[in-house]
């Protein structure tokens, strides 16, 4: 801290602010830890790759890389023809394989995140936590983590005094 009780230094504050988030407790856990309880640990993110590992031999005919390769030969092919109807019909196989792709990532996406968001909500659910608190707890969680990389950065000016 400073010399002069009556002033504080931008360090001092971020600091002081620092150690108020971290003191601020949800269900005995600060805003930080409580997204750490929420975040995925390995052995999930193991099963969450078997899920979807399953969903791509079970949900679909042809694998993802059919559809790829499939979009690729399907565009090239549309200015290989010159009939009119070879044009629509690879137009077609075109669009549907790029879309086929798109959607697959979708589904993908979407089962991955409402894994997360699963994951989520149980530890919210199991703390007590109401959805404002849950809001507050990202936010404080946020402004943790940049304070952080800011008192570490501060740190490291004050080792260097050169760097002034």
């Amino acid at each position: 801290m400073s010399e002069d009780p009556d002033k504080i230094t931008v360090q001092d504050a971020v600091r002081l602010k620092h150690e108020v988030n971290k003191s601020i407790k949800y269900s005995s856990y600060n805003a930080k830890e409580v997204r750490e309880l929420g975040r995925l640990n390995e052995e999930q993110r193991v099963r969450l790759g078997t899920e979807l590992t399953n969903i791509r031999k079970v949900w679909w005919l042809f694998p993802d890389w059919v559809m790829v390769v499939g979009s690729i030969a399907a565009s090239s092919s549309l200015f290989y023809f010159d009939g009119v109807a070879a044009r629509i019909a690879s137009a077609l196989a075109a669009i549907y394989c790029t879309t086929q792709v798109a959607y697959r990532l979708g589904v993908y996406y979407g089962f991955a995140r409402g894994y997360q968001e699963g994951q989520e909500q149980g530890v919210h659910r199991i703390l007590g936590i109401s959805p404002d608190e849950a809001q507050d707890i990202h936010e404080r969680a946020t402004e943790m983590k940049m304070d952080e990389g800011l008192i570490k950065k501060l740190d490291e000016r004050k080792d260097q005094p050169d760097a002034l």
